[in-house]
């Protein structure tokens, strides 16, 4: 990849997390206080491969709001793709941090969402949230989760009680440009703001 086409890719990376940053927020359940690269967001969203010696970061992560979602903490990728592209390879990955994510800090994982602009492998949508269908992409980035090249042993490696609540945190969100602009106005949502202020909530 040239340096332009990088460029070019990071620009739209970054435009991604903030147009998801503004589709989350319009839900008035969420604050996405924390986008990269913005400096204060980058040591919150950023954890270390436990092999390897790398770093990997989320896009975005903040707050859910009210009802049975209260105070708890997200992390979510976005991938501002028109088309599905390598999103099974990303998604994979994705899968992988949220299992290390876990480990490091669980109190702070209460959420992990997948927020794409195309679907990646319709087929196995079902399947795409599911404690094996997590275990399986753990085990396939087996050597920076595990330092285990062998994936027989990597596989006994895994906890699965971990596994099991990465599954249970899973969010796909899919999104498209008109879906975007189906939101509550900015006015509205002072509305709420103010009405939840006043109620002490």
């Amino acid at each position: 990849m040239t340096r332009i086409e990088g460029e070019s890719a990071q620009a739209k990376g970054a435009d991604g997390a903030r147009r998801a940053k503004r589709w989350l927020e319009s839900t008035t359940r969420v604050s996405a206080n924390w986008v990269n690269p913005d400096k204060p967001a980058v040591p919150k969203l950023t954890f270390a491969w436990p092999h390897g010696n790398q770093n990997f970061s989320f896009d975005l992560g903040g707050v859910l709001k009210y009802g049975d979602f209260d105070g708890q903490v997200f992390f979510a990728e976005s991938k501002n793709y028109s088309e599905p592209h390598d999103l099974r390879d990303h998604y994979s990955k994705f899968l992988a941090q949220c299992y290390v994510a876990h480990l490091d800090k669980p109190g702070f994982c209460d959420h992990f969402m997948w927020i794409a602009w195309s679907p990646h492998d319709i087929t196995k949508w079902p399947i795409l949230t599911t404690p094996d269908y997590v275990k399986k992409h753990v085990i396939k980035h087996r050597e920076r989760v595990f330092g285990e090249p062998d994936e027989a042993k990597a596989e006994a490696l895994v906890d699965l009680d971990v596994v099991s609540a990465v599954a249970s945190k899973l969010w796909l969100i899919i999104l498209s440009e008109k879906q975007e602009k189906l939101v509550i106005s900015g006015e509205h949502r002072g509305v709420i703001d103010k009405y939840e202020a006043e109620r002490g909530d």
